[in-house]
């Protein structure tokens, strides 16, 4: 008898990873909906760059609105969500000091970054408490650890990424915190550095084999 497909949400903004991510579920039976908004979902549909058996659908993660429609779109087709991938990220302001930054741009930043992933977990969890195992991975980034950003020798630490940085520092604390308080629960919580490695090399976003092993150990 064939195994049910788990149901997995995986969110994509443009960093090309939420692909990878998908194309790994469908391979370990997942069904998965891959929401993207802007840019990176009409790339994404122009391009039909997805796998078969992967759902693409036009998401606004700023947007309450859409997130509860979202929700209502899971609901409907499958009733339960076994696996949400909060990846969704947008990156600015490479190389700014301090009198460059615009707060507009950070604010921005945030709201995908933090914010939507925080919106997302409110709206999305009583899909997830209908799962037997459900599990939220949060994308994180070492650019948010702040024993890697001080050290010389690691390769992103010269970064000026200030906005990204900080907002995957908070994702970080974050989910740690979440983590304690979902302890109770029967949702397990990870945070996942797709670009983790030794010999890291710049503006990479390419996942190696050996984090491709730790990102099925969790799933």
């Amino acid at each position: 008898m064939m195994k049910e497909k788990n149901i997995a949400l995986v969110t994509e903004a443009g960093n090309g990873l939420g692909k990878t991510f998908a194309d790994l579920l469908l391979e370990h039976n997942y069904s998965v909906i891959l929401a993207a908004c802007g840019e990176s979902y009409k790339l994404l549909a122009e391009k039909n760059d997805f796998a078969a058996g992967c759902e693409l659908l036009e998401v606004d993660f700023t947007s309450e609105t859409r997130l509860t429609e979202l929700y209502e779109r899971i609901q409907s087709s499958w009733g339960r969500l076994d696996l949400l991938v909060n990846n969704a990220e947008i990156v600015n302001g490479f190389g700014q000091k301090i009198d460059q930054i615009k707060l507009c741009e950070v604010k921005a930043l945030y709201e995908v970054n933090l914010f939507a992933v925080i919106r997302l977990i409110q709206v999305l969890k009583p899909l997830l408490d209908e799962s037997i195992a459900p599990k939220i991975i949060n994308i994180t980034s070492a650019l948010g650890d702040i024993t890697k950003m001080t050290e010389e020798e690691f390769c992103y630490a010269s970064y000026n990424l200030t906005a990204y940085a900080t907002s995957k520092a908070a994702l970080n604390i974050f989910t740690a915190l979440l983590q304690r308080e979902l302890e109770p629960s029967k949702i397990r919580l990870h945070t996942f550095d797709p670009v983790l490695m030794e010999n890291c090399t710049y503006n990479s976003v390419v996942v190696c084999n050996g984090v491709k092993d730790e990102f099925i150990s969790l799933i």
